[in-house]
């Protein structure tokens, strides 16, 4: 089994590593320096905003990740979950440390597990950017995803 943390500053490395190499996968047919330096900029401009919690292996070391989310509200950004541990239901655990119970959450990335689980979304890719972010904290932009 897994436990959940909350993420340490010595879990950003394989955070960004991790973070980028997937989107990067996922958009092969998008410049490098697009993908690797802009994709960054934006990352690291929502990390600052959002809690990320950690899955590691309820036996062993904390520093052995199995998995992390990044979140701000019912905002998502970002799932991630080694190959090793995927199909177990990692990424549900997380979503639950999130305090996430099944309701339709906004999406700022469209990860592959969210089509497969079957989970109701609204994906926002402006959302992937901090500026924007932090216009979703007023409540009148927040209750819009509410209807």
């Amino acid at each position: 089994m897994i436990k959940i943390r909350e993420m340490g500053k010595e879990d950003l490395p394989f955070i960004y590593s991790s973070w980028i190499r997937s989107y990067a996968g996922q958009n092969k047919d998008q410049p490098k320096w697009a993908v690797y330096r802009l994709q960054m900029e934006a990352i690291k401009s929502v990390i600052p905003l959002c809690r990320i919690y950690v899955a590691t292996p309820e036996t062993g070391d904390d520093d052995d990740i199995c998995g992390w989310v990044c979140h701000f509200d019912r905002v998502y950004q970002f799932i991630y979950v080694k190959s090793p541990f995927r199909r177990f239901g990692v990424a549900k655990i997380l979503m639950a440390s999130t305090g996430w119970n099944g309701e339709a959450i906004v999406a700022a990335y469209k990860p592959p597990w969210q089509m497969k689980n079957k989970i109701q979304y609204w994906y926002a890719p402006q959302l992937q950017h901090g500026e924007n972010l932090r216009r979703f904290e007023d409540e009148n932009f927040s209750r819009e995803t509410q209807h």
